[in-house]
């Protein structure tokens, strides 16, 4: 099959040139190699592949069927042997990442010892930010996004799920009670979060009974780590993605309310520019991601 498959790239790179010579030349081969190869691929398929002239040479029709499946075959086999040589490779060179700001700060940064450890020579660059970047015009080698839809252009990988939680500190609930139902949020402070479309209205639904609740944000921003701090400084009631206040509910800093009530979920990806080949580095450091969200119980909807 080795074999076969070495005759195969030596006639559909006679095909693409148009000659044994230039074949030969491209291929770093002897013309009469090339040749011996054409004739040896020609002998064991037991056809005919080629018209050969003093001025041409053009496929046969088993020719044409051959460079047809053949080419797609080669191009495989050399991304095989690409992606094969890269996870044997020592990882060096940049790797940029793109990612939101806060999602950075709280799970990327903490991944980046045991990153740099397994990758001692590579560098790392974040590009920090809400909106998507263009992955190859940026020259991103993988991005971390939280959405509900992704494009179907792009590459994903699905590490995990985000929930909106709504949460308050415990001071706060002391000082004005806690919901039980979100027709109750008429009598709350509320933080809200400009770049979301529940900025100022927040759906909920529990079983068959659905809620959109009209909210009057008492405070408005438009970055995550401000919603968080003024949430943990007791202004009000936030409704904030899990993965970027799973530690605080953890200590006790956020109390969740409203847990019966399902809010808005979005997966939690990473995205690549290509699937044709994915560096060491790349794949490492996706691994990484999906542990930390793995132990932070971010796996799965609720």
């Amino acid at each position: 099959m080795k074999d076969a498959l070495a005759g195969v790239a030596v006639f559909v790179r006679v095909l693409e040139t148009g000659s044994f010579t230039r074949a030969a030349i491209e291929l770093g081969l002897t013309k009469s190699t090339v040749s011996d190869t054409v004739r040896r691929l020609e002998n064991r398929l037991g056809v005919r592949l080629l018209h050969r002239t003093t001025r041409q040479i053009a496929p046969t029709e088993a020719g044409q069927a051959l460079y047809a499946r053949g080419r797609k075959a080669v191009e495989e086999a050399q991304v095989a042997f690409a992606e094969v040589r890269a996870l044997q490779e020592e990882p060096g060179g940049r790797l940029r990442v793109a990612s939101p700001e806060v999602f950075t700060r709280q799970h990327l940064a903490p991944i980046l010892p045991a990153f740099l450890e397994a990758c001692p020579g590579v560098q790392v660059e974040f590009l920090e930010g809400a909106a998507p970047v263009d992955l190859i015009e940026a020259g991103v080698d993988i991005a971390i996004r939280i959405a509900s839809v992704l494009s179907d252009s792009l590459v994903v990988r699905r590490l995990g799920v985000s929930r909106v939680i709504v949460a308050a500190s415990p001071a706060y609930l002391a000082r004005r009670g806690t919901p039980a139902d979100p027709r109750e949020l008429d009598g709350h402070d509320i933080i809200g979060f400009t770049p979301l479309h529940w900025a100022r209205e927040w759906p909920f639904v529990r079983g068959d009974e659905a809620v959109n609740m009209a909210v009057r944000p008492l405070v408005l921003t438009n970055t995550g780590e401000t919603l968080r701090a003024a949430a943990l400084a007791g202004l009000g009631l936030a409704a904030m993605p899990s993965w970027m206040i799973v530690g605080d509910l953890a200590r006790g800093a956020l109390v969740e309310v409203l847990a019966d009530w399902r809010a808005p979920e979005a997966g939690i990806y990473a995205v690549y520019p290509s699937n044709q080949l994915m560096a060491r580095k790349v794949r490492l450091f996706a691994d990484l991601v999906a542990r930390r969200v793995r132990e932070l119980g971010l796996t799965a909807a609720r």
